[in-house]
């Protein structure tokens, strides 16, 4: 098996942003605004800089081993195999998420004009028996282009992306030359009206981790790129920040367009306006602007879909990484003759299908895969300081400054980013989790030989799971509030610190005993 490296850094480039530009320019503003006010502008800042802490440790790892799925990869380098199953477990639920999400976003927007797709309740928007069907036949299709050959993907998804940048950009300009009320942002409320318990609610719930975690697609695709060494940190810290701008831009707009009459007596959780289930479109419906509307439901289509299309080809890689660790069949790396990982495709799809059952609207499924992303993100930055002391001697193009004090910082941040979510989220994590390890276990027993798991590196995994459950479900974020608001960055601080430590001198266990 051997990808071809067929990827130029532009074309990397454009992968990243591709999968930071989605569905959350389209959803996000408006469930920010919901949950932090006007001060969710202050939520994709925080986010931005936060994702871009965790960024810098997976710049270093991919230009230092440029392989396929490195999110699974680079674990098994520095832990072993259990710890790497656990963090690729999570990793791979969250990616074949992504596709049905976009889809779901396309197909949410779309039941303005064609409302047989979705039905809405109090709660959610739900997917009808036909929006499902033609879910599937869209997912379908971005199954069967990813099966050709990865150049094909890189030179379609420039064309793409070029379309999902200049949309957003337009509507921008036109919202604040027709309608931008500046009040908005101390009148109605005040500018924080949730605090910063909102502004950092936020952050997982509306889908702003979900966005700028969009970068990873150019971490799996690292085998495929012509030139790692340049192309990774140019796509990974030069997509994020792209987005940072992109996404406060939007998030201003929007709040300046607004009719201050849909936050009703002022409380911004309540916002309501007719369209609101595809916000931005609502709001251009609002000002009247039928031209700009068709756009905005063209690329409701194809954003989304675009990010889906990019995921799909690099969440195979995934599968393939997983193969090589030993817990997926052999057969998931196996190319066709386009050079592309057709089963890994086609298994994603099946799976991806199933997550349109348990979670029926966008927002639902947006804070379960943020915190299935984010604790196997949390890895990164151990393996990082891990692969440093071990493997000195490996070329790194790309080095974090002060590494240990940097991926400390970076793990802590992953670590609150997951508390943020709430206990109701974190919960279904950890018993994804549990189902995780009952798979490995019986693979194991059907496969003639067993690779070694490597338990005594992975020890640390037993208090970092309970420890995250239990700061969880006695915290402020939808838990029982024994741990308040204020004390609880402090307990997470210091758990980080402790786990963060006890998992580099697990890493480096073979290095002491040698």
């Amino acid at each position: 098996m051997n990808l071809r490296k067929d990827i130029s850094t532009w074309g990397l480039f454009f992968t990243a942003i591709g999968g930071v530009v989605g569905s959350g320019w389209l959803f996000g503003p408006f469930y920010a605004v919901q949950a932090a006010g006007p001060a969710a502008v202050l939520s994709w800042l925080l986010g931005g800089s936060l994702m871009m802490v965790i960024a810098f440790t997976f710049a270093e790892l991919s230009t230092a081993y440029p392989v396929a799925g490195g999110v699974a990869r680079f674990v098994q380098f520095s832990h072993g195999r259990l710890s790497s199953f656990t963090m690729a477990w999570v990793s791979w639920l969250a990616a074949i998420m992504v596709a049905p999400i976009e889809t779901m976003a396309a197909m949410q927007y779309a039941g303005n004009y064609f409302p047989l797709l979705v039905t809405k309740t109090e709660s959610a928007i739900h997917l009808t028996n036909l929006g499902i069907a033609v879910s599937a036949g869209i997912m379908m299709m971005m199954c069967v282009v990813n099966s050709f050959a990865v150049k094909y993907f890189a030179k379609s998804n420039s064309v793409i992306v070029s379309w999902k940048i200049i949309v957003p950009i337009i509507t921008c300009i036109f919202l604040v030359y027709y309608r931008f009320e500046i009040d908005n942002f101390t009148e109605v409320g005040g500018f924080a009206p949730m605090g910063m318990h909102g502004i950092l609610h936020a952050l997982p719930t509306a889908g702003i981790i979900f966005s700028f975690i969009g970068y990873s697609p150019a971490i799996q695709l690292a085998a495929e790129a012509k030139n790692p060494q340049r192309a990774i940190p140019i796509a990974i810290v030069g997509a994020v920040l792209f987005a940072i701008v992109l996404y406060v831009a939007i998030q201003i707009v929007f709040i300046g367009a607004l009719d201050p009459s849909t936050v009703i007596n002022g409380d911004w959780s309540q916002l309501s306006f007719h369209g609101d289930a595809g916000p931005v479109a609502g709001i251009v419906m609002t000002i009247g602007a039928a031209w700009l509307l068709k756009i905005i439901y063209v690329d409701a289509f194809v954003s989304p879909l675009g990010t889906g299309y990019i995921y799909t080809a690099s969440t195979a890689r995934i599968n393939i990484a997983m193969t090589q660790n030993g817990y997926m069949p052999e057969f998931m790396k196996k190319l066709n003759h386009h050079g592309s990982p057709v089963y890994a495709i086609m298994v994603n799809f099946v799976a991806g299908m199933i997550f349109f059952l348990p979670f029926p609207g966008w927002q639902e499924m947006v804070s379960f895969i943020i915190t299935c992303f984010v604790i196997a993100y949390a890895i990164g930055p151990v393996a990082c300081t891990v692969l440093r002391i071990t493997q000195p001697d490996v070329p790194r193009p790309f080095k974090v400054p002060c590494v240990k004090v940097f991926c400390y910082l970076a793990f802590a941040i992953c670590n609150l980013i997951i508390y943020w979510t709430g206990w109701e989220i974190v919960w279904k994590m950890l018993f994804t989790m549990g189902l995780g390890y009952i798979v490995l276990f019986v693979h194991d027993l059907c496969v003639s030989e067993r690779l070694p798991l490597d338990a005594r590196k992975a020890i640390w995994l037993i208090p970092y799971l309970i420890g995250t459950g239990l700061i969880s479900y006695l915290g402020a974020f939808n838990g029982k509030n024994v741990i308040t608001f204020g004390v609880d960055f402090i307990v997470i601080a210091v758990f980080s610190l402790v786990v963060f430590c006890m998992a580099v001198q697990c890493g480096l266990r073979d290095k002491q005993e040698g």
